[in-house]
């Protein structure tokens, strides 16, 4: 792009040199032919793309404004230098002729540069995919434990899975206990306990503990690589939209190929061969739409600087046309909606304890846990400024708690710790807590019950702001998540959201997102590697940038850089300003031609003048698409509510 702005500078230098000159009938320009040959070569040359593009859309029966572009840069070069009455005598129509030739072509030229700026998902989601999959497993044959491609493993084998190894097959557990991340295919923040009995994805993390699992899909057959080919399938389906003003001029240049023919038929009927040749090649360069070429893609460059200015990339102009067009737009809960992280986020006592007496307890028989929620605990405390002493015993229990002495204090963790019979009233606020889908951990000392840790993954702080500004910007809003109901319904009654889906698979999130699609232009919101299909069957796809996947933002259409959710009302808005904008400079564009073209049909402008006029059209629309660099967010009128309750959709 910047070799065509630097040609395009060259063009109009040489081109200023001889409108001096050119502006006055018959004088003489210092070194014309010179500067001729100079302005016919980058014509020529330079502008080969144009000529390219002009003869590929004519022998597809397409009329572009390359074509006309062609046609006019084609003819004022010959009448620059075969027209006697301007090369014979090296005066300024001559160059003038050049000189309008060459500029046209830059400035065409200069719109398909910005056009092809237009930024094409790559496949890079797709590798990081593949590259979540080992390519080893271990498994037990003939009772000694080998490690072989995943590509010999068999259906039916026993595969054996380590601590901190990530799971090979999908399958189910046949012996152990641990906990397993499998964020990447559910979307759970909360890492699943996994005993016998239990299903198992390929690509997840086993965090603790071995795990013995029976082979039941692998290879092409796993959710992972069905997560691939849903990407993939998805992709291929998008297609680039046809530009605005291609399609307006469609219609308006076989207009004026009509126009300027009939121009040169009367002026060489009535004035001459040289007269009508100098107006209909001047009808020509006014009429070729210079302006319309690049009404749409400035704009969009446009949208794109000030997006990026804010924390958006908006990967090209396709998704800006589609933002517009944004009814509803459906987020993903965990790492999204939510921070993606359990937190403690209320400590209930009983009898005479603290709260900060809770959480001693509590983090010192934790210290040395693996569990995740021992995570949350831990940071609690050191949050209050605790510093955590190590426990003189500390036992797991898988499935049940922790079992812990500090000096002569027994310490138990977990509901199926407790040796003693809950009160009634831990047990009320412990069903409360289940029933809005957070986790209750009551903590016992010496046999007694003496608080419960409430933890749950906790609400982004702007993700009602968000919502309400979609609400306000007349969008709907939806939650799909992999996590239970009872989870995401409390999220979504904390957000405001129109309406949630739970339990979801990523095949189950693109079925989703399909029906939303009938009779609506939806948006999908996410992170994870498991919102890269939604994301890529979405109308517009969203990932959050600082929090989220690789995966994810290289699937989307629109990366959110930071964890700022009200961005999404933002990028909508603002590409429904662009789009109103490149309406209007397409407009404006048409109206500056016809003036334009009637003074040329008239005889009132020279060919340079004609260039100069459709310059000043172009120039028009550049500022007009740059106000759009200005544009900022604007604040809300006043303090935010949820003012429905959302409901769930089966």
């Amino acid at each position: 792009m910047k070799s065509h702005i630097g040609g395009l500078i060259l063009v109009i230098l040489l081109g200023l040199f001889a409108l001096a000159g050119a502006l006055i009938p018959r004088t003489q320009v210092a070194y014309a032919h010179e500067i001729s040959i100079i302005l016919t070569l980058i014509a020529v040359a330079l502008g080969y793309r144009i000529y390219l593009h002009g003869i590929r859309s004519l022998r597809h029966g397409n009329v572009t404004a390359q074509l006309f572009a062609t046609i006019a840069i084609f003819i004022s070069v010959v009448a620059g230098l075969m027209l006697p009455s301007a090369s014979a005598t090296g005066t300024a129509e001559a160059v003038g002729y050049l000189t309008a030739s060459a500029i046209v072509a830059f400035i065409i030229l200069a719109g398909m540069t910005l056009e092809d700026y237009i930024i094409h998902r790559t496949r890079g989601a797709l590798e990081a995919l593949t590259k979540m999959s080992p390519t080893t497993a271990r498994i037990r044959r003939d009772g000694v434990e080998v490690e072989v491609p995943i590509d010999e493993v068999k259906l039916g084998e026993i595969v054996l899975v380590k601590p901190g190894d990530k799971i090979p097959v999908d399958g189910t557990v046949i012996s152990g206990h641990s906990t397993v991340n499998q964020a990447t295919i559910t979307g759970e923040s909360i890492p699943a306990e996994k005993t016998a009995g239990d299903r198992t994805f390929a690509g997840t993390l086993n965090e603790h503990g071995a795990l013995e699992i029976k082979v039941e899909k692998i290879a092409e057959d796993t959710t992972l690589a069905h997560l691939i080919q849903l990407v993939e399938e998805a992709q291929e389906k998008k297609a680039p939209i046809q530009n605005v003003a291609d399609r307006f001029t469609t219609y308006f240049l076989p207009i004026m190929a009509i126009l300027s023919s009939s121009v040169f038929a009367v002026s060489y009927f009535a004035l001459g061969f040289d007269v009508a040749l100098a107006r209909t090649v001047t009808v020509l360069l006014v009429a070729c739409p210079c302006a319309l070429s690049i009404a749409v893609p400035v704009a969009v460059a446009s949208t794109i600087g000030n997006a990026s200015m804010n924390g958006i990339i908006i990967k090209g102009g396709t998704h800006i046309e589609k933002l517009k067009d944004v009814k509803l737009v459906a987020f993903d809960k965990t790492g999204t909606l939510t921070v993606g992280e359990p937190k403690v986020v209320e400590i209930k006592t009983f009898g005479n304890y603290s709260e900060a007496d809770v959480i001693k307890y509590a983090a010192v028989a934790e210290k040395f846990s693996e569990h995740p929620l021992s995570k949350a605990i831990i940071a609690k405390a050191t949050e209050m400024g605790m510093k955590i002493p190590d426990p003189t015993e500390f036992k797991t229990i898988p499935g049940h708690g922790v079992d812990a002495y500090y000096g002569n204090k027994h310490i138990l963790i977990g509901t199926k710790m407790m040796e003693t019979e809950i009160s009634e009233e831990a047990n009320k606020l412990m069903n409360r807590v289940e029933s809005e889908g957070r986790t209750a951990i009551p903590v016992a000392l010496d046999k007694n019950v003496i608080g419960v840790i409430v933890v749950a993954d906790t609400v982004r702080e702007n993700s009602l702001e968000a919502i309400h500004r979609l609400k306000r910007l007349g969008v709907k809003t939806a939650m799909i998540t992999g996590d239970n109901t009872r989870t995401a319904k409390s999220i979504a009654e904390q957000t405001g959201v129109d309406e949630y889906h739970a339990e979801l698979l990523p095949e189950q999130k693109v079925a989703v997102i399909r029906e939303m699609k009938k009779g609506n232009v939806v948006a999908m919101v996410g992170d994870g590697v498991n919102d890269a299909p939604a994301l890529a069957n979405a109308d517009v796809g969203f990932a959050m940038g600082a929090a989220g996947s690789d995966v994810a933002v290289e699937t989307a259409d629109v990366a959110l850089l930071g964890d700022d959710l009200t961005k999404v009302e933002y990028a909508i808005s603002l590409s429904r300003k662009a789009f109103t904008r490149m309406r209007g400079n397409i407009v404006y564009a048409f109206i500056w031609n016809i003036v334009a073209l009637s003074l040329a049909a008239l005889g009132i402008l020279n060919p340079v003048l004609a260039v100069v006029l459709a310059e000043a059209g172009c120039i028009s629309v550049v500022i007009n698409s740059a106000l759009l660099l200005l544009s900022k967010p604007k604040p809300l009128p006043h303090a935010i509510t949820v003012g429905t309750e959302a409901h769930p959709v089966t």
